[in-house]
């Protein structure tokens, strides 16, 4: 008959270490993953619940082809909420037509939000003379022809 192997309480004691802290660094991490979503989640209602008629998106939201640059801008507030009008100065040899063609600007288009606002932004062209006007906002409905 075989005997049993000694009992090592060295491996024993350094195993029960490595569980501990493996146990440890799971709960941490879950701990930070929690915390991470309640704070994106806190983000996003924030926006959501404390949205006002007022909000308007910033320049950076208008994805603008590379030689196009804003001069301007300015809000202009109706019974539907606030609106940004940022005047543009397209690439040299574009018209404003092209450029908001380009674009996909004519008549609207909507510029899906990000991971860190997630409103989706309307853009609308309207051609005045040398440079494209842009009215930029979070609460126009859908243009349907």
């Amino acid at each position: 008959m075989k005997s049993a192997p000694p009992f090592d309480q060295a491996a024993w004691v350094a195993n029960q270490r490595s569980a501990k802290r493996r146990r440890a660094i799971w709960t941490a991490l879950i701990i930070t993953a929690l915390l991470l979503a309640l704070f994106y989640g806190g983000r996003v209602a924030w926006l959501t619940m404390m949205a006002t008629g007022g909000d308007v998106p910033p320049a950076s939201s208008v994805p603008l082809p590379e030689g196009a640059e804003i001069l301007g801008d300015s809000i202009g507030c109706g019974s539907g909420g606030c609106s940004v009008t940022f005047t543009v100065r397209p690439p040299s040899g574009q018209s404003p037509e092209a450029l908001a063609e380009e674009m996909g600007a004519t008549p609207q288009m909507s510029v899906s939000g990000t991971f860190w606002d997630p409103r989706t932004v309307w853009v609308s062209a309207r051609p005045a003379g040398s440079v494209l006007n842009l009215v930029v906002d979070y609460r126009s409905a859908e243009w349907v022809p």
